[in-house]
């Protein structure tokens, strides 16, 4: 699943690649909803140094984008990287423009599904699919981040996802990759109380 071919890419797919290039000391800060389940389960830390955050306690959405401004100020010898979905996005793209005002040499990843996906997969599992205020329209939101400044990437296939990564961790950013990805309530993530209302082992799953 780490490794997957398959399009739209899975959300696990991200993060696999993602653990395959991190290697110098990061800080990643996932935003609340779409990324977090992934993160918590999938995500390795390379460098002792390197740390990981998420706004878990209310689960706010729209943190990770200034999140990674903050990560930089305090910490300024790690990378910062940005892991966050769609409303997540609308909620807080206007700090784009902070983090090319300030030169913050951040990596963000969005992962673009359509949709409020947590919120998605609760009504999925808990109103019989019956989904209201959740879906929206897919946008390129490469095109949004470039307005602002940011060097840009689109990523639909495994070989784009390696390349936009690859490019963006050599530019010294800001960087802003658009990843288009599987909704994640075709196949419930990895949140454990999510995988006993469905019927699933949540110790079962091997990552690998």
């Amino acid at each position: 699943m780490l490794s997957g071919e398959e399009t739209p890419l899975s959300p696990q797919r991200v993060i696999g690649s993602l653990n395959r290039i991190l290697r110098e000391p990061a800080v990643v800060i996932a935003d609340a909803g779409t990324a977090t389940p992934y993160v918590t389960r999938y995500l390795r830390l390379n460098h002792e140094r390197s740390r990981f955050i998420i706004p878990r306690a209310y689960g706010g959405l729209g943190y990770a984008i200034p999140g990674v401004v903050g990560a930089w100020l305090a910490r300024p010898e790690a990378m910062p990287i940005g892991l966050f979905g769609d409303g997540s996005m609308g909620m807080s793209c206007g700090e784009l423009e902070t983090l090319v005002r300030y030169k913050v040499p951040a990596v963000l990843i969005h992962f673009n599904n359509g949709s409020f996906g947590w919120i998605k997969t609760l009504q999925k599992i808990h109103s019989e699919s019956r989904f209201l205020s959740v879906d929206f329209k897919a946008l390129d939101m490469s095109r949004v981040a470039a307005a602002f400044g940011l060097r840009s990437f689109r990523a639909e296939t495994p070989p784009q996802l390696e390349d936009s990564l690859a490019a963006a961790f050599a530019d010294g950013g800001p960087c802003f990759i658009d990843v288009v990805t599987r909704p994640i309530e075709e196949r419930i993530p990895p949140v454990y109380s999510w995988l006993k209302d469905t019927g699933i082992d949540p110790l079962s799953q091997d990552p690998y």
